[in-house]
C-alpha cells in the first residue's frame, strides 16, 4: 500500500505548535528538522518521519483521543464565529487539548457530537464511502404527503443535490405532529431539513443521538465526556478503523 503523503505545516499546526502559515515560514527558515536533518520541502510521505523537530524541540506523537459533546441549540461547530454566532469550542475548558470535530450539527440543530485530537480519525467518519450511521431524533409539524413512507426511501433531489435517507421509524404520529427516527449514511449539509421541507414539513427539533456505535446517552446538554482508552478501541474495531497509540 502507498504511503499517505502530509503536510508538515497540517501537523504542526495540529499539534499546537503555531498556525500552518507560521509552520511554513518556519519551514523556509530552515527551523525544521525532519529525522535530524533541516526539512525544507513541504511535504513527505508518512512513513518517512521518525522525527519531528522544531526550533531544537523534538515533537511528541500522540495517542488517539476521542470525546462526546452534547451540543446545545445555538452553537456553531467551528472555531470562527460572526456576528452574534458562538462556537461550541466555548464549551471546552481553556487547557483543552486541541482537537477537531467529527462532521457538523447546524445551530438550530443538537445532540451528539464526537470530538478527536487525531484529523485521520475524523475524516474516517465523515467519509461518505465508509458508511458510518448517523442517527437522529427530528420532531417535524405539517400534513404528510401521501404515500410519504414510500416517497421517503427513494433518492431526493432538491435543487441538484441527490439526498438518500437510510431508514425512517415513526415514534409519534398524530394529526400534524409527528416525530421520527432518522438514519443517514452520509452527513451532507442541512440533509434532514431539506428533506423535510421538500416534503412541506417544518423542523421543530432535531437532535443527534447517534454516530457509528458511539451514543449520547445521559450526557448533559453543554457537557464534554472522555470515552475510556478500551471503549475507544473497540469502537474503532467494530468500524474497522486501526487504532492508531501514535500519530503524528
Amino acid at each position: 500500500m502507498k504511503s499517505q503523503k502530509v503536510r508538515i505545516a497540517k501537523i504542526l499546526s495540529h499539534a499546537g505548535i503555531c498556525s500552518r502559515r507560521e509552520a511554513e515560514i518556519l519551514i523556509k527558515e530552515g527551523k525544521v528538522e525532519l529525522n535530524d536533518e533541516t526539512f525544507k520541502k513541504f511535504s513527505i510521505e508518512k512513513d518517512q518521519i521518525q522525527r519531528i523537530s522544531v526550533l531544537g524541540k523534538e515533537l511528541k506523537k500522540l495517542k488517539t483521543r476521542v470525546w462526546f459533546l452534547n451540543k446545545p441549540v445555538g452553537y456553531v461547530c467551528s472555531n470562527k464565529e460572526q456576528e452574534n454566532q458562538k462556537s461550541l469550542f466555548r464549551l471546552l475548558s481553556k487547557d483543552f487539548p486541541r482537537v477537531v470535530t467529527v462532521g457538523r450539527l447546524d445551530i438550530n440543530s443538537e445532540g451528539l457530537m464526537i470530538l478527536t485530537n487525531n484529523p485521520t480519525l475524523s475524516s474516517f467518519l465523515e467519509r461518505p464511502s465508509n458508511k458510518v450511521e448517523r442517527i437522529y431524533f427530528v420532531d417535524v409539524k405539517g400534513n404528510l404527503p401521501n404515500n410519504f413512507y414510500n416517497l421517503i426511501k427513494k433518492k431526493i433531489n432538491v435543487n441538484g443535490i441527490i439526498y438518500k435517507v437510510f431508514s425512517l421509524d415513526t415514534i409519534y404520529s398524530k394529526n400534524l405532529n409527528h416525530q421520527f427516527k432518522i438514519k443517514l449514511c452520509e452527513g451532507k449539509n442541512r440533509e434532514i431539513r431539506n428533506v423535510m421541507n421538500y416534503f412541506g414539513l417544518k423542523v421543530l427539533k432535531l437532535k443527534r443521538i447517534q454516530y457509528g456505535p458511539f451514543l449520547l446517552e445521559n450526557l448533559d446538554e453543554g457537557d464534554v465526556k472522555e470515552i475510556e482508552e478500551k471503549k475507544v478501541k473497540n469502537f474503532l474495531k467494530q468500524l474497522k478503523f486501526s487504532y492508531e497509540n501514535n500519530f503524528w
